[in-house]
């Protein structure tokens, strides 16, 4: 149907699952196998794949056994095909029925009592503009435009961007330090002072090792020169040079020691980018479905007010037709029935106009279209139709389905995979610090730069030292509650994901029964609707005179048909509804509307 690459989705990056949650995961999904199969219910029997007519709407429609699609045809057509199928309907009517309703539909101009007609009424929803769209260019429009597409879609981007900078940790650091003292001021013994100036330059590069330990290689550059007063010894070199070159390994072997922990800040980052990519997947699956739901409202609003328009207009002929037998058996309180019948169902037609205005407006806020901006005044025309097509499905497939697909289940177990690596973090950070250090030095001191650094080449002077350092807090108190901190986190972590599992299991249980019962609520409604239908045209074609008791009766009868063409309408809306609302649940409605999530950019960003 739509293809469809976005931004902002990366490919998903697998950490290391954590056994127990693996086990408690396949443990669930296994119980729910063996209930199933508990059951030991039979498999429902396919269903027969219906055809699709081509219907047309200038021959005579058939009135006994017709096709669910011909009924919607029939019955419920859009506005846009409104004068068509009335132009069909009248040549479904004897000539003694044609002329009401030709009233009904296409309105009379008569003195006493003129009927404005159902295409009058239908005509108060149309605008000069008009935009016809397809569910199709629907999706691919607000999966474009979408608000919340676009602000969950810097989610991914941000996750990786931090992993980046949870990598940098290891990578190698240059370090320059440089600065000078001048000395000048008294000393408290007679005779001397203090003067001189020391200038000191440091510079090396530093690396972290993932093992935790730290390599640092250095050196240092250090003239010194002091102002002695004559009786003062003179010193060996004035002025000194000192440089070192300095290599030094310092090891942890408790506390930040290990791959593990020096790795944990990239895999809690690389967890979060699984955590936001399938929050964005879930809100693009929202997205399309909240598109789907929307689209098939405004089909719904849109089909209504043909149902409505021609129930006023027939309550309206019904008031003329008693008015003109008030002289003779049309009693006062028939007349007063007659016009609160054509008074409720007005108000009735402007709540139902006003309804086809917010479907509008729910579509266009969930598009976000620039070109179908809220101030234009423009007729939003949907093109598709319901579909009547049954459906086959597993109950099990399903459920099994939604447990490899669903994000809400995959977003669970990242955040269990990030807790768990929080809980060995803080039970690192909770271990003594026992660093060994091991250091060794090139010396030179001459009274020139070149000398010294000739004699610190030659290795003429080293120093060598090897060492332990130890750190320990009484009680540990800190560390005991970082520790009960994350384990309690991860334990939080660990029934959300439960919570999830069981959540999408009921989820998809019941929108998959819903499925069914939607579908099996259409047969009897067109059973219903053609009955009725039969009903109005039999009580039409028997009439001899327009007696009040007949004309009530018509009036039933035309508002029971009504009232079975809404239900058929809403069954039909509802199955496809359902139709998408399954793969929703089941996480597949990305690949059921042909979406694909990429990280490839989108021409003009």
């Amino acid at each position: 149907m739509l293809i469809v690459c976005l931004a902002a989705l990366s490919s998903v990056l697998a950490g290391n699952q954590d056994p127990a949650t693996s086990a408690l995961e396949d443990t669930q999904i296994r119980r729910y196998e063996q209930k199933m199969q508990a059951m030991a219910t039979t498999s429902a029997p396919s269903l027969e794949t219906m055809s699709d007519p081509l219907v047309s709407f200038d021959r005579v429609m058939a009135t006994t056994q017709p096709t669910t699609v011909e009924v919607i045809l029939q019955h419920i057509p859009d506005p846009t095909q409104a004068e068509q199928v009335f132009s069909a309907r009248l040549k479904t009517y004897s000539e003694t029925v044609q002329r009401d309703y030709k009233a009904i539909f296409f309105g009379e101009a008569s003195m006493d009592s003129p009927q404005p007609g159902a295409m009058a009424y239908i005509a108060e929803i149309r605008r000069e503009k008009t935009f016809r769209l397809s569910l199709a260019d629907a999706i691919r429009r607000a999966l474009a435009n979408n608000y919340q597409i676009h602000f969950e879609g810097y989610g991914p981007a941000v996750s990786t961007a931090q992993i980046v900078q949870a990598e940098a940790a290891f990578d190698m650091a240059f370090f320059l330090n440089a600065n000078k003292a001048v000395r000048d001021h008294d000393t408290a013994v007679k005779y001397t002072w203090d003067q001189g100036d020391t200038t000191i330059f440091q510079t090396g590069v530093r690396k972290l090792m993932t093992s935790g330990a730290t390599a640092t290689l250095s050196y240092d550059f250090n003239r010194q020169y002091a102002v002695l007063p004559s009786q003062q010894r003179p010193l060996v070199y004035n002025p000194s040079w000192t440089e070192n070159a300095t290599a030094e390994l310092r090891q942890p072997f408790l506390r930040n020691f290990g791959i593990d922990f020096n790795r944990a800040q990239i895999n809690i980052r690389k967890n979060e980018l699984k955590i936001s990519q399938e929050r964005f997947r879930r809100t693009v699956i929202d997205t399309l479905n909240n598109t789907e739901t929307a689209y098939w409202n405004l089909v719904a609003a849109r089909r209504n007010v043909v149902i409505t328009a021609e129930l006023v207009s027939q309550a309206e002929r019904t008031l003329a037709q008693v008015k003109a037998r008030q002289d003779y058996d049309a009693y006062q309180t028939l007349v007063a029935n007659s016009e609160a019948n054509v008074a409720s169902r007005e108000a009735e037609f402007i709540e139902v106009k006003n309804t086809v205005g917010n479907a509008e407006d729910a579509l266009l806020n969930i598009l976000n279209d620039p070109e179908l901006t809220f101030p234009s005044d423009f007729e939003i025309i949907p093109t598709d139709v319901p579909t009547a097509i049954p459906v086959v499905r597993d109950r099990f497939h399903e459920v099994e389905t939604a447990l490899l697909h669903r994000p809400e289940i995959q977003e669970a177990k990242a955040s269990v995979e990030r807790a768990r690596i929080q809980v060995g973090v803080a039970k690192n950070q909770a271990l003594p610090k026992l660093d060994a250090v091991f250091r060794i030095a090139l010396n030179g001191f001459q009274n020139s730069a070149q000398a010294a650094w000739d004699q610190m080449m030659n290795a003429e002077y080293q120093d060598t030292f090897v060492g332990m350092e130890f750190l320990w807090n009484f009680g540990e108190r800190a560390e005991r509650a970082g520790i009960r901190a994350a384990t309690l986190a991860h334990s939080q972590a660990i029934f959300v994901m439960k919570k999830s599992i069981d959540d999408v299991i009921t989820d998809c249980r019941t929108t998959l029964r819903n499925l069914v019962t939607r579908y099996e609520q259409i047969a009897p409604n067109v059973v219903a609707t053609v009955a009725s239908e039969d009903n109005l045209r039999s009580i039409l074609e028997r009439e001899e005179r327009k007696s009040p008791e007949q004309l009530n009766t018509v009036l039933t009868a035309q508002t029971q048909l009504a009232q079975n063409r809404r239900a058929l309408l809403q069954s039909l809306v509802n199955y496809n509804q359902a139709i998408t609302n399954l793969e929703r649940a089941k996480g597949t409605l990305l690949e059921y509307d042909n979406v694909v999530l990429s990280e490839i950019p989108r021409s003009g960003n």
